[in-house]
């Protein structure tokens, strides 16, 4: 048995009209969904409204208070004050000497503002430059 007796003896009429049938709704569930997508995905953006779980209205809360840290301004004490302070430090270098020297020994005695402070007393003459990049302590001044 050859072709059509075959498919007739076999039930395959029946089976090709169910296999049509299950591709043919398949097909029209999924153009179906296809349809629906853009409801779906408004469901899924808005699902906390739809589950209640949303408030109805978000209330404001009063902002809270940023604490800020607290900085201490150091003001610069005057070229008399800062020439107390330096003159123990200066004795200990040998004459004449390296800005940088006095820089380093004042950073590791953690005095504010060494830049300035140096800089004020080069000012004020204290600190008086040799010309070679050294400077000295000019113990004439009556600071």
């Amino acid at each position: 048995m050859f072709g059509f007796e075959n498919i007739t003896a076999n039930n395959g009429w029946a089976m090709a009209v169910v296999g049509a049938s299950i591709v043919f709704i398949g097909l029209v569930v999924l153009s179906f969904v296809i349809s629906q997508v853009h409801k779906i995905l408004n469901f899924w953006e808005q699902r906390d409204g739809f589950f209640g779980r949303r408030k109805k209205q978000a209330q404001i809360e009063e902002p809270k208070p940023i604490k800020a840290p607290v900085t201490i301004q150091h003001h610069l004490p005057s070229v008399k004050e800062l020439a107390s302070i330096y003159r123990p430090l200066v004795a200990q270098l040998k004459q004449p000497f390296d800005l940088l020297q006095l820089f380093k020994i004042s950073n590791k005695m953690d005095l504010p503002h060494p830049h300035l402070s140096i800089k004020y007393l080069r000012e004020a003459g204290i600190l008086v430059p040799q010309g070679d990049g050294t400077f000295t302590w000019d113990n004439q001044k009556p600071y």
